[in-house]
């Protein structure tokens, strides 16, 4: 019987969008993907912490395959993936002769070098961690159910494109805290650090086809920086006890950041995982890289740290840290991929005033608590993108940073309102109250499509009192059925006029001649 197989070159476990109203979703392997990618609207699979760290592996494929990793320097850099865009499509022949060079080192079940996993985990891991622990979303050891009936009594198998999605959302969102023992000579440890972004929102430009936001997802390596080796690529299985990657070049920003070693236990036929080892990967620390993928923030200290992922926390709302190099108090640098895509980064103009921004995110904890993951798309707002070179903001997206910071400051005033609201109405001085949790979702759903209308109006005169006209109706929404003894009405009537701060009285019409 052969031995079990699945190569993620060939084998189906990627789901597609071919271009064109109503086109049925394909799943493709990765060879396929890349050389149809002109052909495709999207790729992604049904779990957005991997689909997060798929295009951050696309990125470096395509990377390989277009030559996008060995320019000189950012102006030539730039002249090639101009030259590239314009072409329309990957290079076909230089997709075989890349995966011709690394034949089997992309199949999830290979003996001696399975994909992005350590064979020699059988040997140093006492026991399995379990297809449970593998999978997102099941429950293992003492957690509880979240998005299945599972137990470790009588764990389910998985299909292995099911497992490669997992494989890959641990080794970029996987959990600190412990893990399977591992003894690597005298060194046994059952611990291990944080995925290289878990915690964090990940936003990633997006193209009118595939193709473009593949060839836009890929970050400048930089200058004399050194070419260092994919996992995949490497000629021997890496030392857990050395120095992990360097962070340099491609792979070191974009594949090589992992902190855990895992390791799929097939089915006889390869097309289930029917257990898994996971444990730690390095003891040395991962060295500091900057994600280019990722709003960076400076904390008081003046240290920066990417962005934590908030599920309550719509795109638009962050517009000010992404269409600007840094944000107007200097506290948020945008991710530096937006720094390529901007109006003289040599991006075709019929291409880049279709680009949307997409965002995956996974709120949750350092260690094992998951609240919630997030995939959300905005329409084409990237031509809106300023350089940071540039001199004072178009007019265009000045009015748009004005209608997101409106948008704002009247949220601001409603839950201080809806707080201080509580606090009089209760006679107590402390704590938030219901009013906050039950109004400001309200509010910020019904902002969102007002923000939208008003962003893409023909002509537009500023946010004007819309926000504010948002907040006092949600305000009104939640505290009516309070409203109705004289005392209450007469703390809600004191607090509500905080909501009309920065107030535009309106323009009054003009005099008629005489």
């Amino acid at each position: 019987m052969p031995a079990p197989s699945f190569d993620l070159r060939t084998r189906p476990w990627l789901l597609t969008r071919p271009l064109g109203v109503g086109a049925e979703v394909k799943q493709l392997g990765l060879h396929d993907v890349l050389t149809h990618a002109h052909e495709l609207a999207d790729v992604e699979v049904p779990l957005p912490p991997a689909t997060s760290g798929l295009w951050r592996l696309l990125a470096m494929l395509t990377a390989r395959v277009t030559g996008l990793d060995t320019a000189e320097n950012q102006d030539e850099w730039l002249e090639r993936r101009g030259q590239l865009l314009r072409r329309g499509q990957l290079p076909e022949a230089d997709i075989d002769t890349y995966f011709s060079r690394y034949d089997q080192r992309f199949d999830l079940f290979h003996p001696e070098r399975p994909w992005m996993q350590d064979p020699r985990l059988r040997a140093e891991c006492g026991k399995a961690a379990g297809v449970n622990k593998l999978v997102w979303g099941r429950p293992a050891g003492n957690n509880a159910v979240w998005l299945g009936h599972h137990v470790d009594a009588d764990p389910a198998p998985v299909t292995s494109a099911e497992a490669a999605w997992s494989l890959v959302a641990w080794l970029y969102y996987g959990a600190s805290g412990l893990c399977s023992r591992r003894v690597v000579g005298d060194t046994s440890k059952s611990n291990v650090t944080a995925g290289p972004i878990r915690r964090v929102v990940s936003f990633h430009p997006a193209g009118p086809s595939l193709f473009h936001s593949l060839v836009l997802n890929i970050p400048y390596p930089g200058d004399e920086t050194e070419d260092t080796p994919a996992p995949w690529e490497t000629q021997e299985l890496p030392d857990p006890l050395g120095l992990p990657p360097s962070g340099e070049g491609l792979a070191g920003v974009l594949v090589s950041r992992y902190r855990h070693a895992l390791l799929l236990e097939p089915s006889a036929d390869g097309s289930e995982v029917t257990d898994a080892w996971i444990t730690w990967a390095w003891r040395q620390p991962a060295p500091d890289v900057p994600d280019p993928y990722v709003i960076y923030d400076t904390s008081q200290a003046g240290a920066p740290y990417a962005r934590r992922a908030s599920a309550d926390r719509a795109v638009w709302r962050d517009l000010d840290s992404l269409l600007r190099p840094n944000s107007r108090d200097g506290g948020a640098r945008r991710p530096a991929i937006l720094d390529l895509c901007g109006p003289s980064m040599d991006v075709p103009r019929d291409i880049r005033d279709q680009l949307t921004l997409r965002a995956f995110g996974f709120e949750q904890d350092g260690q094992t608590r998951d609240r919630q993951w997030f995939a959300t798309a905005t329409p084409p707002v990237l031509h809106w993108l300023t350089d940071a070179e540039a001199g004072a903001e178009p007019e265009a997206t000045n009015q748009i940073l004005q209608l997101r910071d409106a948008a704002e400051q009247s949220g601001r005033a409603l839950r201080k309102a809806l707080v201080n609201g509580w606090q009089k109405a209760m006679g107590v001085g402390e704590g938030e109250g219901p009013w906050v949790r039950h109004g400001l979702p309200r509010y910020w759903r019904r902002a969102e499509r007002e923000f939208w209308r008003s962003a893409f109006a023909e002509s537009t005169s500023g946010p004007g009192n819309t926000f504010i006209h948002l907040a006092v109706q949600v305000f009104e929404h939640v505290t009516e059925p309070y409203a109705r003894r004289p005392r209450v009405a007469e703390a809600l009537e004191q607090v509500r006029r905080g909501l009309y701060s920065g107030w535009v009285p309106p323009t009054p019409p003009p005099e008629e001649p005489q």
